[in-house]
């Protein structure tokens, strides 16, 4: 898995993203904690989550022609760096105003989307193709680290020392990652300078006229449209369900945390015996079936199993879905497809979660995660017997 690391370039992206996340995810904690501490109101919370949400989905297919045009690079090192100053202002004036954090937080979801466009854009030029799948599993690592590692340091500093020290961890943090991206090499974008808005539309018409980058994300989208439906009901299913409370549900999240980190060992020998495409398909459809059992069998110990399970199939077919998608994007066009691609997720998974709101009142919990766990399976079934997803030929190697 490790094997990533001995390209330079990539090395630098890894340890930057590295830092940035280590302080974001304490930097998410806490801009809650300020949030509900100050308005002992939920609503607020949802708010400032939903702008987060929404620069995600709407800004960052509008931004990715930048990701194209420009050095790479240098956008991702000033998306840093904005970052770090926006950070810094919450604890100089914006901690106690809610709507100036509403604001922060969707500049902020802003200036990582960006961040992110880049770097997914830039992964197949600093590997090759035979070391692809190593880095994306090494940037999901990364990810999940992050959420068992500094997640549970930020609510312990939270609670320690109120949230003030945590934005200013993560201002560091940014500074930090923006250093050692100034270490990369020029990544200039491959694309010309037509038409923005027209840029925009190059971007998002792959996603439908290709067929590989079509199957892909469909398939993705409408999974996670029915199966992030666990991300809303997680809690009522440990509380009413289970009857194991808030801690069961945290002890739920963090075996499903460490079942992802546990499938990046499984995932790299599957590919090499399989293919990219087919070991996304059946790993998703497996997921469907996981968590399907969750509301047919709701007993706490199947439970632990079952996410533990979860979180490794989850890494298994993230992984060679996100490679499949960098190969099959043109180069010129990839930095918008990464966008395009981001935002398709974020609807998705809002969609589910609305979904969850208004199905679990009339059918129940159980039923809601059955029902949805099933419909996962049968989409990627439906997939299976169109032939799945096309496979991609060898794709240029980096320089």
């Amino acid at each position: 898995m490790w094997n990533a690391l001995q390209y330079p370039a990539f090395r630098w992206l890894f340890l930057s993203t590295l830092f940035s996340l280590a302080g974001s995810k304490i930097h998410r904690i806490a801009l809650l904690f300020v949030a509900y501490q100050e308005t002992q109101n939920a609503v607020w919370v949802s708010l400032i989550l939903g702008a987060q949400f929404l620069a995600s989905a709407v800004l960052g297919p509008l931004m990715g022609p930048l990701v194209d045009r420009y050095d790479r690079r240098s956008l991702m090192v000033i998306s840093n760096l904005a970052r770090a100053a926006l950070v810094a202002c919450i604890p100089l004036f914006a901690i106690n105003s809610m709507p100036a954090l509403m604001v922060i937080s969707f500049l902020l979801a802003a200036f990582e989307s960006i961040y992110y466009s880049s770097s997914n854009s830039v992964i197949p030029e600093m590997v090759p193709e035979s070391a692809l799948d190593s880095a994306n599993g090494l940037m999901m690592f990364v990810q999940r680290f992050s959420e068992i590692a500094f997640v549970a340091l930020a609510g312990v500093l939270v609670a320690g020392v109120g949230p003030a020290p945590a934005f200013w961890i993560n201002t560091a943090s940014h500074l930090l990652a923006a250093g050692l991206l100034a270490l990369l090499p020029s990544l200039a974008g491959k694309a010309g300078r037509s038409n923005y808005f027209q840029a925009v539309a190059e971007g998002l018409r792959p996603l439908w006229q290709n067929p590989v980058l079509s199957r892909t994300i469909g398939t993705l989208a409408l999974a996670a449209a029915f199966g992030s439906v666990e991300g809303a009901l997680g809690i009522v299913y440990a509380a009413e369900a289970l009857k194991i409370g808030v801690q069961g549900f945290g002890v739920l999240e963090a075996l499903m945390a460490a079942g992802a980190v546990l499938g990046l060992w499984a995932t790299m020998p599957l590919i090499k015996r399989w293919t990219r495409e087919v070991v996304f398909v059946r790993s998703l459809a497996l997921w469907g079936l996981a968590f399907a059992s969750l509301g047919l069998f709701p007993n706490t110990i199947w439970a632990g199993v079952v996410m533990v399970l979860m979180g490794l199939l989850n890494t298994m077919f993230i992984i060679p879905a996100r490679s499949i998608i960098q190969l099959a994007a043109p180069p010129e066009l990839r930095g918008r497809i990464m966008a395009a691609f981001g935002a398709t997720m974020q609807s998705a998974v809002l969609m589910g979660t609305l979904l969850a709101g208004l199905l679990e009142p009339r059918l129940g919990v159980l039923t809601v995660l059955w029902l949805s766990g099933f419909t996962v399976f049968l989409v990627v079934f439906t997939v299976m017997l169109r032939g799945g997803i096309p496979q991609l030929k060898a794709g240029p190697q980096p320089s």
